[in-house]
């Protein structure tokens, strides 16, 4: 089985902007000086990954050099904090469409407009289509919808409605996407769209020969607020896919949850393929339906309106709604996701010593200064540390059904009898547990 695990999705999420829009890139550079090296990572696995079938995935014009290069992992590379967003009150969400389809969801289940924004420090009354936002406002916003909405389909309706915004938001450069493969790509992995479609969600991109998972990763959300915005997540991407593409792509979901009461929500907005009492909870899609075609007749009318293109939009780079006005896009990753990156890719070398002083020396601030940032967040280094070790545990034990020895050297454990307690630690259950 042809397996891209963890360790080389990770990285090759973070590539060049310009990289994922198509242009040749070249599998050379390191973290903090720690080379990935991927024909080992392959050769350690013994899955038979290479380069050239990842880059050849992507069907996007990106070539690559020599599967004994390592990968390429964009703004990870050592950048600094200039990349990231450091503060939960920096202002990187283009929030003007988001926050027009939350109220209009809010204030439609009998939640009072004065409430909603209490708190916030959002003022509809200053709201322009370049108005930007911090993550902490926007998770502020929802958490007063999740309070003061009534009804059970309100994430639901609350993700179909952020997408609904699609063509007068910077996002209408989508309607230039060939095929399902490359519209899913921007909408999940290029960070310049995530802060105007999904800011608080990024998606983890895993895949096998068949099928790829997306399993969402949460800026700014508390354990109270993690299944509304999974589920807001997970209807947003639906509807945007439905609304980009002019139809229907299918899709399976996967939820930790039990089943619910409300399941007839579920099903008319999500589709039939659902699952739950899962290991995590996941987006899946079939490679083969990656490869259609989309039909664009729907939004053909207003291409002349807009003066966006998607090779246009770059990182740091403004662009122009349909209304023309310009707004400054950001390719930069939050800090819980910078962390998470980096220890993918720092555990995976097997190397020693690769931790929390090191992640902070390559963001230039001091060990105390990035605790304190990362609490702004509400989670802490080693909290996602131990996240990043548990998906890629399930992944590996409860997915793929890898032996102990195969899925301790992908996890960097030495050890098998410390890679069981680990295991166990993380997930609640032993490996055996986890492999039936």
């Amino acid at each position: 089985m042809d397996l891209m695990l963890p360790r080389l999705n990770a990285l090759r999420d973070s590539e060049d902007e310009a990289a994922i829009a198509g242009a040749e890139y070249c599998h050379s550079t390191r973290l903090s000086g720690v080379g990935v090296s991927l024909k080992d990572d392959a050769e350690a696995l013994g899955m038979g990954v290479s380069v050239k079938s990842d880059a050849d995935m992507l069907n996007m014009g990106v070539t690559a050099k020599d599967d004994a290069n390592e990968l390429d992992m964009g703004v990870i590379d050592s950048a600094g904090s200039a990349d990231v967003v450091m503060s939960s009150q920096d202002k990187v969400i283009v929030g003007y469409w988001l926050v027009r389809a939350a109220l209009n969801v809010a204030l439609s289940h009998g939640a009072n407009k004065n409430k909603l924004l209490r708190g916030t420090g959002i003022f509809e009354d200053a709201l322009k289509p370049n108005s930007l936002l911090s993550i902490k406002q926007y998770s502020s916003l929802l958490v007063n919808v999740q309070s003061q909405a009534r009804g059970g389909d309100v994430s639901f309706l609350l993700g179909g409605a952020f997408a609904s915004q699609w063509l007068s938001s910077p996002l209408n450069a989508l309607k230039t996407c060939e095929n399902a493969e490359q519209l899913l790509l921007q909408l999940t992995q290029r960070q310049t769209y995530r802060w105007c479609s999904l800011p608080l969600c990024q998606f983890q991109r895993f895949e096998n020969a068949d099928q790829i998972m997306l399993v969402p990763q949460f800026t700014g959300v508390s354990s109270k607020q993690l299944q509304f915005s999974i589920e807001v997540a997970f209807a947003s991407v639906v509807a945007l896919m439905k609304s980009i593409a002019n139809k229907r792509i299918r899709l399976s979901f996967s939820f930790t949850d039990s089943r619910p009461r409300n399941i007839a929500d579920y099903e008319t907005h999500l589709g039939l393929k659902l699952s739950f009492n899962s290991a995590f909870s996941s987006i899946c899609i079939e490679k083969d339906v990656l490869r259609q075609p989309l039909e664009l007749t729907a939004q053909s009318d207003c291409s002349a309106e807009s003066h966006v293109s998607l090779e246009g939009v770059v990182s740091n780079s403004a662009t122009q709604t349909k209304e023309g006005v310009s707004i400054e896009l950001q390719n930069r990753l939050s800090l819980p996701d910078f962390v998470r990156r980096y220890v993918y890719a720092s555990s995976n070398t097997q190397a020693a010593n690769i931790g929390l002083p090191e992640l902070a020396e390559t963001l230039n601030v001091s060990v105390a200064t990035l605790k304190r940032k990362l609490k702004e967040y509400g989670t802490s280094y080693r909290a996602l540390c131990e996240e990043v070790q548990r998906n890629h545990a399930l992944l590996l034990l409860s997915v793929h059904k890898v032996s102990n020895e195969t899925a301790a050297n992908a996890m960097g454990i030495n050890d098998l009898p410390n890679f069981r307690r680990t295991v166990k630690r993380l997930t609640g259950k032993t490996p055996s547990e986890l492999r039936i």
